[in-house]
């Protein structure tokens, strides 16, 4: 996929995104919408009953709007119709094109029957599911087309409303904002509909809560995103000022790049910066989905760079007590002369159960999902879903800037 085309995508998803978050915060409290609903991109039901059904185009480089960029979310709304003509469901949809005035307007019966008569292969299959006796005339009734702003200015408007839920304490831009577009972006890769669900209520309780700024490839691509990581590393710094913490690490090495290359340089940045003098008391954890073959090619090029890890692998085997021991630490003159190892290394393909077996202070997932068996009860967790260790090493406040 070349540059331009995945911009473009991610441009697609944040679009929708941001509509997905105005309809919420503009919604009554006894409204539910479903992200990726059932029907379209944004189902929203209403306390009455009725239930619209919002499809999201952006089409940023098109220079007018011409009829077949609607072809294929009318054909898709016009077989749901066909479906369930009684079901009462109306139609949208919210579509920005450069240069076209922004408004509500009909869909008229030409620009239909040219859909269902496309000879555009992916679309006539679409057509040929609707019945004969679908009632085109009824269908355009409950079925329009909004023409919306740019991705720039729904931005702002979803921050004006995300205003005026009047959280207390918190920025817009750099808390509420973000943590909002993480949050339809993990409902939308939800399997079950009903978990995909929301109500403004809901939205409100979880901003609410939001101490901190989640980091996901999405609150990445905003265009304020340095000022995000500024704010991110701002917020993490009362952590790593302490040198008592117990901090764990989960790092998706399919999720960041240059993990080969790179890896085993973060890990010596890293005790460098927070684990090489006495005042720091806790020998940090790191977490890798890989197996025991990898773990242990990890160990040995620490190794050579004078990294001592502790795998838990004894012979063939892993041993819960001895990777999680404390190492004996030989001091001299307020220096340390020798330290048994300088951090933990887990191979969770290999031991996903000993990741609970004792719990630390704080743990960063540097991932853009949670693996479904870390049990984040009683810790303070920190989304750190970027895939740049510049980034990384930036936020946790091993570096001054994350180019």
């Amino acid at each position: 996929m070349s540059d331009r085309i995945a911009d473009s995508t991610i441009k697609g998803f944040l679009y929708q995104f941001n509509k997905t978050i105005l309809e919420i915060a503009n919604a009554d409290y006894d409204d539910l919408i479903t992200v990726e609903g059932v029907v379209e991109d944004v189902d929203i039901l209403s306390a009455s009953g009725e239930l619209e059904a919002i499809q999201c185009k952006y089409h940023e480089s098109k220079e007018k709007f011409i009829a077949s960029l609607i072809f294929k979310p009318l054909l898709q709304m016009a077989e749901s119709y066909d479906k369930n003509p009684k079901k009462g469901i109306k139609y949208t949809i919210f579509i920005f094109v450069p240069n076209e005035a922004h408004g509500e307007r009909n869909i008229e019966l030409s620009t239909l029957e040219s859909a269902l008569a496309t000879k555009d292969k992916s679309l006539s299959k679409i057509a040929s599911r609707i019945s004969e006796k679908f009632d085109k005339g009824e269908f355009l009734k409950n079925t329009r087309i909004i023409f919306g702003p740019s991705l720039d200015e729904i931005e702002n408007n979803v921050k004006t409303a995300l205003e005026l839920l009047e959280i207390q304490g918190s920025d817009v831009d750099t808390l509420l904002y973000p943590n909002s577009i993480t949050k339809i972006a993990k409902l939308s890769s939800i399997e079950s509909a009903t978990e995909r669900q929301i109500t403004k209520a809901q939205l409100h309780k979880y901003l609410s809560n939001a101490t901190y700024t989640a980091i996901s490839k999405w609150t990445l691509a905003l265009k304020n995103k340095n000022q995000i990581l500024k704010n991110i590393k701002q917020q993490l710094s009362i952590h790593f000022s302490q040198n008592s913490r117990d901090r764990y690490f989960y790092i998706n090495k399919d999720e960041i790049d240059n993990y080969e290359q790179k890896f085993v340089v973060f890990l010596g940045n890293y005790i460098k910066k927070y684990y090489s003098k006495p005042s720091h008391l806790k020998p940090p954890t790191f977490i890798v989905n890989d197996d025991f073959n990898a773990i242990r090619d990890l160990e040995s090029r620490l190794y050579k760079k004078g990294i001592k890890a502790n795998t838990g692998i004894i012979g063939n085997n892993f041993e819960m007590d001895h990777f999680f021991r404390d190492p004996i630490i030989k001091i001299s003159n307020n220096n340390i002369e020798e330290r048994e190892f300088d951090l933990r290394l887990l191979a969770m393909n290999s031991e996903k159960e000993a990741i609970n077996h004792r719990k630390g202070d704080d743990f960063y997932l540097v991932c853009s999902k949670t693996p479904d068996h870390i049990d984040l009860t009683d810790v303070n967790f920190y989304q750190i879903g970027t895939n740049s260790f510049n980034e990384l090493e930036y936020v946790i406040g091993m570096r001054n800037s994350h180019e």
